[in-house]
């Protein structure tokens, strides 16, 4: 009887490891300001594949922005899209408004919404049932740039992005 009290014991003190483990990782607020300057380099560096610098004539303020991807820590690839910025105080008051139209379950994915029409297909994802969907389900203003954060629901578009700041953070 009291074996099966520990084993139980045991399990649930294990369950709530995993529950705050998986909890302390959405930890990177989607706007903060650490002070730094990134550039493309520092996404370079841990492994990000640029397939596109997008032109940016159209997005106000933007120093650069560029679609690739990068492996999550599962080794499957993740499509990202960067915005930089000159620093942070622009990304927010320049990029926000364009971040928050292209992103979440009614993020804008055709021309007659967006905000910015450059890399519009490169947001679109296809479900299984073979409807188009937003492809980033999250953002983070982080520093100076904001990043897109793909997934099926926002708490998988910030982990996947807390694992890219994490890298960048190393």
């Amino acid at each position: 009887n009291i074996t099966m009290k520990k084993i139980f014991l045991i399990i649930f003190i294990f369950i709530l490891s995993c529950s705050q483990e998986e909890a302390q990782k959405v930890t990177i607020e989607k706007i903060s300001d650490r002070g730094n300057i990134f550039s493309i380099s520092q996404f370079l560096d841990i492994g990000f594949k640029k397939n596109k610098e997008y032109k940016i004539n159209d997005l106000p303020g933007s120093n650069s922005a560029y679609f690739g991807f990068i492996k999550n820590n599962l080794g499957e690839f993740e499509d990202y899209e960067i915005r930089f910025y000159s620093n942070h105080e622009d990304a927010i008051k320049l990029g926000k408004d364009y971040a928050d139209n292209i992103t979440g379950k009614n993020g804008c994915i055709s021309k007659d919404c967006s905000l910015w029409e450059e890399g519009l297909k490169d947001r679109i994802r296809m479900s299984d049932l073979g409807t188009l969907l937003p492809k980033y389900m999250s953002y983070l203003i982080y520093d100076n740039f904001i990043l897109f954060c793909p997934g099926y629901d926002e708490i998988e578009g910030q982990l996947n992005c807390n694992f890219v700041i994490e890298n960048i953070n190393n």
